[in-house]
């Protein structure tokens, strides 16, 4: 009987058939065809699948391969810097202090905002929402912050300052609201505390975000992307000492840059301490005084003239360099700059004027030299000096002095004290009348120039300012296209010979000279420095004083001279300073700058004390301050009583 469940699906031989599953043979069992069998299907060809398989699993390899063995310390490098980083502890700058150690510039806490730019979105259209949203709680602007990310590699890992000197309380809100800000932190940095500000601004100058051009001429090593250096004043000039060595925070953070945890502290050393040869009291009364004075626009240097110790140097108006240190906002940067008084620029160093009769000693004490004078010479002051024309006669030109009723009968002693001009006019070029032949112009600048006029004197801030010492062959240089200014005339000579014309001095220069003569003819080197000392106090380097100004004149002539000038405060134009405790000697200067209104005047005074024994030159000027003895002869006066009372002796 044939078995229901082996039916025949082939024609082949019954061996070769095989048996039908229970559901095929009953569907087959069912067919209304009489011995119909299913013939056992042949199986399509393989061979492509597994070409496909092989080129599949071959890409595969090849970027795994790539992934691991090509890029696979990069990819390392990066995924250790999602989880561990090293982050940059900024170095409290050094501390300075003036010669009594009272501090100048300190630290203080500050808060910055900045970026990781490899933490940052790297699809445009999330950072710029991200940016639209941070600047919701920060005020910045949008536009420079995202030029300034986009700008950056995506790979950087060195933050990008966004935003300088936040708020404690933003700082606060920004933690409390930190996961929505990816890739942004706050760092907690120290920055620079100028104590009483404007008073030292000119001095200390400030401090400022490390730049490109910076790290030209910095040690990129030691200096982080947020770091701060000097820009300006002893901060610039001293950086080297000043800035600190950082430290570094071996930390863990997570996939957003938000830390997680400290795995290890390198802490940062401060910078060293500057001692600088300023005294602060003294720096602070003639600042003072001078503005008391209703004086929008004054300068003040006061010297040791055995050392070359710069005990004060003022510039007004100072400016508030703390504003600079915590990151100088638009506005108030642009008063600065548009502000007509120039806050910015240190009139002590930097301002050139015509320093009127101020350079009446160096005059004298050059026709002593060359033997132009002697100092019983006597040359009658009669208010004018009459010069014909060489080349008509009938033609004269008319040199007035100060006084145009006349002095009267003057020699070296009393043309210092009492200022006449028609005395050094004839000293400097001569009279067809005189017996005096004069210096000459080239005499004149010879002697000048042996004072370190027309040159830096080298004092160790940045800016300062060589001045003008005009003679015949500087103005036909300077006027070269010009076939008459460019001429020597005697009337050139004799407006140098009292501190006119086209000479130009700062006031830094005035007080070197008064110094040179104070110290017996020996100008010594201007020095704020005095020392600089490590953190634990130790001296590491000491300033020492320095020669400026070989001495080139005869005792006898300094003596001369330096007894003129004790006269001028005994009986002359500086007898204010006869009732002062201290014995003083000095020179007032009244010097035109307009020539449209010859009534316009800078106001010079500058004196040294004691007399017998000089241990401070104090040199003031207040622009168009009008008389030297009105304007600034009492500030003076003021500033030796200070240091009389306060430090001489002491």
């Amino acid at each position: 009987m044939r078995n229901p469940f082996e039916i025949k699906t082939s024609f082949r031989k019954p061996d070769s058939l095989k048996p039908l599953d229970w559901e095929e043979s009953a569907v087959d069992s069912n067919s209304s065809v009489d011995e119909l069998h299913d013939a056992e299907r042949v199986g399509p060809k393989q061979s492509w699948l597994w070409m496909v398989l092989v080129l599949t699993f071959g890409i595969f390899g090849a970027r795994i391969f790539f992934l691991q063995i090509v890029r696979g310390s990069d990819f390392r490098t990066m995924s250790d810097n999602n989880r561990v980083r090293s982050q940059s502890l900024l170095a409290p700058r050094g501390l300075i202090l003036d010669n009594y150690g009272q501090i100048l510039a300190q630290n203080t806490a500050s808060f910055n905002l900045v970026a990781i730019p490899f933490d940052l979105p790297k699809n445009a259209q999330d950072l710029e929402t991200e940016v639209n949203t941070i600047s919701s709680t920060f005020i910045f602007d949008k536009d420079e912050v995202l030029k300034k990310l986009r700008a950056a590699s995506p790979a950087q890992l060195t933050p990008i300052v966004i935003l300088q000197d936040i708020s404690q309380d933003q700082a606060i809100l920004f933690e409390t609201r930190a996961s929505e800000f990816i890739g942004f932190s706050v760092q907690q940095i120290p920055v620079r505390d100028y104590v009483e500000a404007p008073v030292f601004s000119h001095i200390l100058g400030y401090t400022g975000l490390v730049s490109e051009d910076d790290l030209k001429h910095l040690n990129k090593d030691i200096y982080d992307s947020v770091d701060f250096t000097g820009k300006s004043g002893i901060e610039s000039v001293y950086e080297n000492y000043l800035h600190g060595e950082n430290g570094r925070d071996l930390v863990e953070v997570d996939a957003t840059g938000k830390l997680l945890n400290i795995l290890g502290q390198n802490s940062p050393l401060p910078g060293n301490t500057l001692q600088l040869n300023i005294d602060k009291g003294l720096q602070e009364k003639l600042y003072n005084d001078l503005k008391a004075g209703n004086n929008p626009k004054a300068a003040a240097v006061a010297i040791n003239p055995k050392t070359g110790q710069v005990l004060a140097l003022v510039s007004l108006p100072g400016f508030d360099n703390n504003l600079f240190a915590h990151g100088i906002k638009k506005q108030d940067y642009s008063l600065l700059i548009n502000d007509k008084n120039l806050p910015l620029f240190n009139r002590a160093i930097a301002g050139t004027y015509p320093p009127g009769s101020t350079v009446k000693p160096m005059v004298a004490l050059a026709a002593l030299q060359e033997g132009t004078i002697s100092p019983n010479t006597v040359i009658n002051d009669r208010g004018v000096l009459v010069i014909p024309n060489q080349f008509n006669p009938a033609i004269s030109y008319n040199f007035y002095g100060w006084d145009r009723g006349g002095l009267g009968p003057m020699n070296v002693y009393s043309a210092i004290a009492e200022s006449s001009d028609i005395y050094f006019y004839t000293v400097a070029g001569g009279h067809p009348s005189s017996q005096v032949k004069g210096l000459g112009a080239e005499k004149l600048a010879e002697y000048y120039k042996k004072f370190n006029l027309g040159s830096p004197v080298g004092i160790d801030l940045p800016g300062e300012k060589p001045g003008v010492v005009a003679d015949p062959t500087w103005k036909a240089n300077y006027f070269k296209n010009d076939p008459i200014l460019s001429k020597w005339y005697l009337g050139d000579t004799y407006h140098i010979g009292i501190g006119q014309g086209d000479m130009l001095v700062t006031p830094l220069q005035v007080a070197e000279w008064t110094a040179t003569i104070a110290n017996g003819g020996t100008g010594m080197k201007p020095q704020l420095l005095n020392k600089v000392m490590d953190t634990n106090g130790k001296t590491i380097f000491q300033n020492q004083p320095q020669v400026l100004v070989q001495k080139f004149v005869d005792d006898a002539n300094i003596k001369a001279v330096q007894q003129g000038m004790r006269e001028t405060v005994i009986s002359g134009s500086g007898h204010q300073l006869a009732s002062l405790p201290i014995t003083s000697a000095g020179k007032t200067g009244t010097s035109q700058f307009d020539g449209a209104d010859p009534k316009r005047t800078h106001a010079w005074f500058t004196a040294y004390a004691p007399y017998e024994d000089p241990q401070i030159v104090i040199t003031v000027l207040v622009e168009a301050g009008g008389e030297g003895h009105i304007a600034s002869v009492p500030v003076v006066k003021d500033a030796l009583l200070w240091w009389a009372q306060n430090r001489y002796g002491k």
